[in-house]
């Protein structure tokens, strides 16, 4: 292990060295901030300390014959490409404003990197942005990491993916048309793919380590992480993943289930002839595909009419449901770190249902929709008198039922698997964020030291204590993506136990890391709740189905 150096306010291993293991050289650079790809040379912008390049593309732009296609190769150019201004988002709708935007072409990805370009290649983090499969892009602030990448040392790669229907409709014409792949669907994980593939064949120009490559993301990138641990196609182009605040082991609906939201979209359309349907798709105006039908934003109680996007069970990009892949040992057999914020429910799952507050009343109604004949048995273990507010109960059985436990179950079964798993629970408050609440999608920001603000919350400027609490993670999660394993050696850092789970609860067994003002290992996270949820194979609380049909 080298000796742990001081870089900003890290202390970490130097990361660019980790492995010790000799790598082939590094391409020689042209200049500062340039790099070869292998449809052409990049220049990206010189930040000091750091390179950072914005909307290199990694495939064509998925438009006219391409749309809903698995992504190709993009075309090569003449000279050197600036990357330096960031790419458009891909196609969705505002949540806030409900209004149609993005552009088509963009499947493009954005990377940060120490300046000068690591000779020794660097371990790379490759992060999947979050927002429901519907919303956000690789542009998404929280997520910036020009100062991760310029404190550790570790290469951030942040690609774009097709969102909404264009990412993942499904439609027997589109499953017809190409024998070869006789499913539809899961194109924007085919895009985060062919992302991989991107660092997988380049990033070794940038100084980067094709063999050390970490995927992780939180929420919708976390799940897409844990998603492609059991996605046979994606296997061998990661070596590590993260997975924060995603519950891979709910029900995911399957093409079937799917399908007849693909034809009401096909109609809503207008695109009814079976023998020119496809060709009428593609002709349709991006905006129009995007409000063709109303899109959901995830509230704890959608109105009816609306609608989500996901991935779906297609028996070949996932083979079958994540639970059952995990739980009989088909999935790739890396080191993972995963973890939940302290009050996953809480905040704008509720709110946006119940801005005034939640009532007992409303309480009951919604437990009897969401669980239909459970609701009694939720209703017992979540008493409304047992809580502060009818609001309080709400968050804690989702974020006990839809989040940490799913979380706790994928973890004991990678560790029965034998398989590296280091499990955290954030629970680091920032009253001006929410008070009291530590809610879901708020550790990011920490991660990547980056103050927070609009879209997501009100401005807040990091203090010391944030700061410090930044370092500690940065060294954390560079560490495990630079070695499969977050400590060191030299004591400078708490310990994290991997998680065990043995068949008997023994000494050593359930331990996982609290990320706090001061950071501690526990045992049992939320034992009894998650032993409650143990039987349980719900959909997602938050994506408009009721969780228990």
């Amino acid at each position: 292990m080298p000796k742990p150096i001081h870089v900003g306010l890290v202390l970490v291993a130097a990361v660019a060295g980790a492995t010790q293991v000799p790598k082939k050289a590094v391409q020689a650079q042209t200049a500062a901030c340039e790099a070869a790809t292998n449809a052409g040379v990049v220049r990206g912008q010189d930040l000091g300390l750091s390179c950072q390049f914005l909307g290199i593309p990694y495939a064509a732009p998925p438009t006219a014959a391409l749309r809903w296609k698995p992504p190709q190769p993009p075309a090569p150019w003449d000279g050197v490409r600036d990357a330096i201004a960031p790419p458009a988002n891909c196609p969705s709708v505002n949540p806030a404003s409900g209004l149609p935007g993005g552009s088509e072409d963009c499947l493009k990805l954005n990377l940060w990197v120490r300046n000068p370009l690591p000779g020794v290649p660097a371990p790379v983090i490759v992060w999947l942005h979050a927002g429901a499969f519907a919303f956000a892009s690789a542009n998404f602030p929280s997520h910036r990491s020009q100062r991760l990448a310029e404190e550790t040392g570790v290469i951030v790669v942040a690609p774009n993916y097709r969102l909404g229907p264009f990412g993942f409709l499904v439609h027997e014409a589109l499953a017809s048309e190409d024998p070869a792949r006789p499913v539809s669907g899961n194109y924007g994980l085919l895009d985060q793919r062919a992302a991989l593939a991107w660092v997988h064949d380049n990033i070794a120009n940038f100084g980067g380590d094709p063999d050390n490559v970490t995927i992780a993301g939180t929420s919708a990138g976390g799940e897409s992480a844990g998603l492609h641990l059991v996605s046979p196609g994606s296997a061998g182009l990661f070596h590590r993943a993260v997975v924060h605040s995603g519950p891979v082991t709910a029900r995911w609906p399957s093409a079937a289930e799917m399908a007849p939201q693909g034809d009401a979209l096909a109609s809503a359309l207008g695109c009814t002839d079976q023998a020119a349907v496809l060709s009428c798709l593609r002709a349709v105006p991006q905006n129009t595909v995007l409000t063709g039908l109303t899109q959901g934003v995830q509230p704890i109680v959608e109105p009816a009419g609306r609608v989500f996007w996901l991935p779906v069970v297609d028996g070949l990009e996932i083979p079958d449901q994540p639970r059952e892949l995990y739980d009989t040992g088909q999935f790739t057999r890396v080191p993972v770190v995963l973890g939940y914020t302290r009050d996953e429910g809480a905040g704008a799952f509720i709110t946006r249902s119940f801005p005034l507050g939640v009532s007992a009343a409303q309480y009951d109604a919604w437990l009897d929709t969401e669980f239909d004949t459970d609701a009694p048995a939720v209703r017992a273990m979540y008493p409304v008198d047992g809580f502060a507010t009818p609001a309080d109960a709400m968050a804690r059985v989702l974020g006990d039922g839809n989040f940490t436990c799913e979380g706790q179950r994928l973890a004991r079964t990678l560790a029965l698997a034998r398989n590296p798993v280091y499990v955290f629970s954030y629970e680091y408050e920032i009253d001006d964020l929410f008070k009291d609440r530590v809610i879901h999608g708020v550790e990011s920001n920490i991660l990547f030291g980056n103050n927070y603000g609009p879209p997501n919350f009100v401005p807040h400027v990091l203090d010391a204590s944030d700061l410090a609490l930044h370092a500690a993670m940065a060294g954390y999660w560079t560490r495990f993506a630079a070695t499969g394993n977050p400590n060191t050696d030299d004591g400078s850092a708490v310990q994290w136990p991997p998680f065990k789970a043995p068949a008997g609860i023994g000494r050593g067994a359930l331990q996982y890391l609290v990320l706090d003002a001061v950071i501690e290992e526990r045992t049992r996270l939320k034992h009894v709740e998650c032993a409650f949820w143990e039987p349980f194979f719900l959909r997602s609380m938050v994506a408009g189905v009721p969780a228990g049909q």
